[in-house]
């Protein structure tokens, strides 16, 4: 057994009041896990720290895709394809159902290239939002944008800039408003979504020293990281630095508390065959290579 298993094993124990029974771990060694997404029945999920991409079958998990210098830390799903957010390279990634790179975007439409591409969140008319979130420190300037990928996948055009450092992001139950985890900033935005797909004038929508009490030894990048809507009609929000997903009702109020063992929790995902069930993906520590976290199933 790794220490990186070890140690899922012991706190998962060590969590069990906080998880219950019904918990179980899918992957208890897995390197910065980010960006689960389920596909054709099985769930993948990247490795930020090892730039790979794993697909789990419900019993084993094995590495669909691998790339040095990517980064990965975000998927989704594009008709047959996935697109991969490479954070560290700046740029996404299109896969075939094989896991072939079949094309790289660098830039938007009119030559500004990303930086940090992040998170995506798909609409009903088959574009995709897509968040690229700028440099990991407080002392930055606040470079972080929001941009649309069109339906058929040519153009690409910001459609928010000055956001300090979003990370998840979602469209809310009545698609009309997107909604995007301003990491640094502490909360969660939403804009309004006119009829060309383009976003109107930000306003705050939730601060998560609003939602729930503060956990111990919080700092200031304890902030919203994954953001899903679920298929209860809640909002997800994965509390990166306090070890719990939010569970948020369309009024912006806590419903409950999910807990894991990690401290640093990235993002979540649901089986469409398993109502009520939750994949929580989260990392023991995020500032220390080789960056050892773990890969938790919520049954209902």
């Amino acid at each position: 057994m790794s220490r990186a298993t070890f140690c899922a094993v012991i706190l998962l124990l060590a969590g069990e009041s906080a998880l219950g029974q019904q918990t179980g771990i899918v992957d208890p060694d897995a390197h910065y896990p980010e960006g689960p997404v389920w596909r054709d029945g099985k769930l993948f999920y990247v490795e930020y720290s090892a730039g790979t991409i794993k697909a789990w079958d419900g019993a084993h998990s094995v590495v669909f895709w691998r790339k040095d210098g990517c980064g990965p830390s975000g998927l989704i799903a594009r008709g047959a394809h996935l697109l991969v957010a490479c954070y560290d390279g700046n740029y996404l990634a299109e896969l075939d159902a094989s896991g072939h790179e079949v094309r790289t975007l660098r830039s938007d439409s009119g030559g500004q290239p990303f930086v940090g591409p992040n998170d995506f969140a798909a609409d009903d008319q088959g574009g995709i939002y897509f968040s690229a979130s700028g440099v990991y420190d407080l002392k930055a300037p606040i470079t972080g944008a929001v941009l649309y990928l069109s339906a058929d996948g040519n153009t690409i055009t910001q459609v928010a800039n000055t956001v300090h450092y979003p990370n998840g992001l979602t469209l809310t139950k009545d698609r009309r408003h997107l909604l995007v985890a301003e990491m640094l900033a502490g909360r969660l935005i939403s804009f309004p979504i006119d009829a060309s797909r383009r976003l109107g004038a930000r306003t705050v929508w939730a601060r998560m020293r609003d939602l729930a009490p503060p956990t111990p030894h919080e700092d200031a990048y304890n902030g919203p990281d994954g953001l899903k809507l679920g298929p209860d009609g809640n909002y997800y929000v994965a509390q990166n630095g306090s070890g719990r997903v939010l569970v948020v009702d369309e009024e912006g109020k806590l419903v409950r508390m999910i807990g894991v063992p990690t401290p640093y929790v990235t993002n979540m995902a649901f089986d469409p065959r398993e109502p009520g069930a939750v994949f929580v993906t989260g990392v023991f520590d995020e500032w220390k290579a080789p960056f050892p976290g773990a890969v938790y199933h919520r049954a209902p």
